[in-house]
């Protein structure tokens, strides 16, 4: 699907221009998503600049995430989306810069794009002014994705506080944790903990995008627009660190969950052990009175049987009151 849009005084106006049309010379910002062969080709006419397929654009390579060909800019950052849809996946976007004209390609529908469509597409919106180009759409897209990464790791944030209280604000008086509570803790914070790599990956992506813009931005007579990038990267970069202090956490809680376990388990394995040792004495005593002998004078009296049970009794209270008083219990 291609998605043309002409700027308007402060807004951007849609046009669906045909292929084989010239476009509408205040055109700023064409808009490539799941694109065909044909309308590749289509964009390729209109602009003069390769449209970069899905192989060019899943290289991982920093040259070949950002470079110039031709006098045209090339850059590549992976952006998440279907973050609410509960598949947290990521995928690449390509920015093409070729004059004042900007063309994005993308095979997925990272929400941060549409609301900056529904946006800059409202006379009165602010984001764009009558000097802007394809750069200032590019930058406007950065900062709705910026955004919406910081709205997402409130969310993470979230569920973080609530698995720690789960764990580390459990009442005494409550009963110990099942395991099927401790593996559905670990799923939970481990599954946060893999979703922050994703994030981390989208901020280390625009963070180099950014990098490589400012760059390019030197000679750039506009000082709003370097102040804006200046910005956006004292954005990134807070954001990467507060990734990185959840990660941390994320890593505290899975380890405290761990050693959690490893009480329960040894508080179940000492149980079994001072049953044990409990009924070693009682053990012992009912094997004496079981070998047969028949020399045995107390096997004849009336009192033998109760005295021994009494015996094995009492054999088997006292090691538990010692262990009591020793605090083992």
């Amino acid at each position: 699907m291609i998605q043309v849009f002409c700027i308007e005084g402060d807004y951007l106006r849609r046009v669906d221009p045909k292929p084989g049309e010239a476009l509408p010379a205040d055109t700023l910002w064409i808009d490539l998503l799941n694109p065909s062969a044909e309308e590749d080709k289509a964009v390729e006419a209109w602009t003069g600049a390769a449209i970069p397929t899905t192989e060019d654009m899943a290289e991982i390579e920093e040259s070949s995430r950002f470079y110039t060909e031709g006098g045209v800019k090339y850059l590549t950052v992976p952006i998440l989306h279907k973050v609410d849809m509960g598949h947290r996946k990521i995928a690449p976007v390509s920015f093409v810069l070729t004059g004042r004209l900007l063309v994005t390609v993308r095979y997925s529908e990272p929400k941060a794009i549409d609301f900056y469509i529904g946006r800059a597409t409202k006379p009165g919106s602010g984001l764009l002014g009558p000097k802007c180009s394809g750069r200032s759409v590019m930058l406007g897209i950065i900062e709705a994705t910026t955004d919406r990464l910081a709205d997402i790791l409130e969310g993470v944030t979230e569920e973080i506080e609530t698995a720690s209280q789960a764990i580390l604000q459990r009442q005494a008086a409550e009963r110990p944790m099942s395991t099927k509570e401790f593996r559905r803790l670990l799923t939970r914070i481990g599954s946060q903990g893999a979703f922050l790599s994703k994030v981390r990956e989208s901020l280390s992506g625009i963070s180099r995008l950014l990098a490589y813009v400012q760059v390019a931005a030197e000679a750039e007579p506009r000082k709003e627009t370097r102040t804006w990038i200046k910005s956006l990267e004292r954005d990134t970069q807070s954001l990467e660190n507060y990734v990185d202090f959840l990660s941390n956490k994320i890593t505290f809680l899975l380890d405290t969950v761990v050693g959690l376990i490893s009480v329960e388990q040894n508080a179940i394995i000492k149980i079994f052990s001072v049953a044990a040792v409990g009924l070693m004495p009682p053990t012992l005593i009912a094997s004496i009175y079981g070998m047969n002998f028949h020399f045995m004078p107390e096997l004849d009296e009336p009192w033998g049987y109760p005295v021994a049970l009494g015996i094995m009794v009492l054999s088997a209270i006292l090691p538990l009151f010692y262990f009591r008083r020793k605090g083992w219990l």
